[in-house]
């Protein structure tokens, strides 16, 4: 269950098992940014709108980088879109671990399944996140990187604090579901190399399109550990969650100044 010891670990106990991390895993980060966000109604690719004049994807790339267990950074973009991101990328955010910019596919699988296919040698984990979640943290990302050498799988997940309700087609409550065993899922997810490209494969070959990646890895009978997330990870998908990651923004730089004033 969430909230074991996986989900809350000393700074001394994160430092010195962030560090243990380093020296026995090789993490691969794939990011995709494929999608063409419709909801957005704009006519620019949503990864590329600005929060705080930075595009969205690059304040997700910059807190992979800012990891230390994370080795490699793969983004994948729209095909059109990738000399575009190779500029923004490896140009002007001076971003070292991203490798690559790969172009996606037409649906978000397709374009994690080409991530892992491109992949060079054998990683020991690959984490997957959403390129329009740009406020993870970089302790979290370390949180599901370190609970991924005890589960093969791992997602973030928050608990649903609203009522859930399941409804007919015509728009009729059917029952009321139990919010306790309901949980909202987030990325990051982490998996074992060989587990996730196995789920991959076998999706492929089956026709089987999920909503996320450990949907994959639930067919094939394996547990996903979940921990919990944070309500700031949240994706931006629509102009009002555009508005609230610029409030969000603002927020968390006047905190920074606070803090930094205080520590002066």
């Amino acid at each position: 269950m969430p909230g074991d010891e996986d989900d809350w670990i000393s700074p001394t106990a994160l430092s010195y098992r962030s560090s243990e991390l380093e020296w026995m895993m090789r993490v691969v980060a794939l990011i995709p940014a494929a999608g063409r966000g419709r909801r957005m109604g704009s006519q620019k690719t949503k990864a590329f709108l600005p929060l705080g004049g930075i595009p969205l994807l690059s304040r997700t790339l910059q807190k992979f980088e800012a990891c230390s267990q994370v080795d490699e950074i793969l983004p994948l973009v729209p095909a059109g879109d990738v000399p575009l991101w190779s500029e923004e990328i490896l140009h002007r955010s001076g971003l070292k671990k991203v490798s690559r910019i790969l172009p996606g596919g037409p649906e978000r699988q397709d374009s994690v399944y080409g991530g892992l296919k491109a992949i060079e040698g054998q990683p020991d984990v690959v984490i997957i996140h959403d390129g329009v979640r740009p406020f993870v943290s970089p302790e979290l990302i370390e949180r599901t990187l370190l609970a991924t050498r005890r589960h093969q799988a791992v997602v973030v997940a928050l608990p649903a604090g609203d009522t859930i309700k399941e409804i007919s087609g015509e728009g009729e409550v059917l029952k009321t579901l139990d919010r306790s065993r309901l949980w909202i899922i987030q990325t990051p997810q982490s998996f074992e190399f060989g587990l996730i490209i196995k789920a991959h494969e076998m999706a492929r070959e089956e026709g089987f399109y999920g909503t996320d990646d450990a949907a994959l890895v639930e067919r094939l009978g394996i547990p996903v550990k979940v921990i919990e997330g944070s309500r700031f990870n949240f994706k931006i998908t629509t102009p009002e969650d555009l508005i609230l990651g610029e409030a969000l923004l603002k927020h968390l730089k006047e905190i920074s100044c606070q803090q930094s004033a205080g520590g002066g």
